[in-house]
């Protein structure tokens, strides 16, 4: 049987959980000045080069099986390309705190891939705790059913493809074998990212002059460096201890981090739908963290 270290995988959670709580006002300030391919290629660029340089130094081998190899691979362009793409765009569209707020759906979406793909065991609580969740991502996006078209449906939409395309990763990581070094998996997946937005960023070239803003290159080592890097590391190992739900799970508290965040910054106050659609995703969080435990003990 696989040993695992709970409580070093929650602890590692956590961190991970501040970092990228923090991580949605970076991208919404550098995103005033860099376009969306721009701040994923140097983000994923910052990434490559920081594990590229840790790997070489350290002697670490970069042999992966081929069969290996296309899970890693795959997994890069969801959790880097498709995931940071989608992300900027949706901060871009609705605000950091609503799209930290919406991210709260990731548990119910891994928990509805589980039932569906992995056979989970289906139970009334688990239901429940979709229904919650979905209940609080429409109030959240605040919908209007007598004048759908003052919704802003592409924000959102944006948004929760970001979600699935990090759940996706999730799991995907899950698929690679132990047996590699975290860093050299992470090493291939930021290069996947580069690769595959370079074409689109060199279309689309950064002036100089938003590269010297302080707020710019100060923000965009944030995403690099402590996101994209040393979260990344985090994230794998707790996948690897906890497991791809109770990781999801921890995200949830990701909103408190980024609305305390933006109010401490720029004074930004959530509205009252806003509140209420967050407080019942994380609801459904705590219902599904019940259930998860009942699963396990029965």
């Amino acid at each position: 049987m696989k040993q695992t270290n709970k409580a070093a995988g929650m602890a590692a959670m956590s961190i991970v959980v501040f970092i990228y709580g923090i991580s949605y006002i970076a991208r919404e300030a550098v995103g005033a000045y860099l376009g969306t391919t721009a701040i994923v290629g140097l983000q994923m660029g910052i990434m490559a080069l920081l594990f590229t340089i840790y790997n070489l130094i350290t002697r670490k081998s970069f042999r992966v099986k081929k069969k290996d190899l296309i899970w890693i691979l795959v997994s890069g362009i969801f959790g880097t390309t498709l995931f940071h793409g989608f992300t900027i765009l949706g901060v871009n569209s609705i605000g950091a705190t609503v799209s930290s707020l919406l991210y709260g759906f990731a548990a119910a979406f891994a928990l509805i891939i589980e039932i569906l793909l992995f056979h989970r065991k289906k139970t009334a609580l688990g239901a429940a705790s979709i229904v919650v969740s979905l209940i609080g991502v429409y109030i959240l996006m605040d919908m209007n059913l007598q004048d759908l078209a003052s919704t802003n449906f592409e924000g959102y939409i944006l948004n929760l493809a970001s979600i699935a395309s990090w759940v996706i990763y999730t799991f995907l990581c899950d698929k690679v074998p132990t047996e590699y070094d975290k860093t050299i998996v992470l090493n291939y997946q930021a290069f996947v990212g580069v690769v595959t937005v370079l074409p689109f960023a060199l279309l689309n070239p950064v002036s100089a002059d938003a590269l010297l803003k302080p707020e710019v290159w100060g923000n965009l080592l944030l995403l690099g460096v402590f996101n994209s890097t040393f979260a990344y590391f985090l994230n794998m190992y707790a996948l690897k201890q906890i497991g791809v739900t109770l990781s999801n799970l921890f995200l949830n508290f990701m909103p408190v981090v980024t609305i305390l965040a933006a109010l401490v910054l720029y004074h930004t106050v959530p509205s009252g739908k806003q509140v209420i659609g967050g407080i019942l995703i994380i609801a459904s969080v705590f219902m599904l963290d019940r259930d998860q435990k009942n699963i396990e003990t029965s």
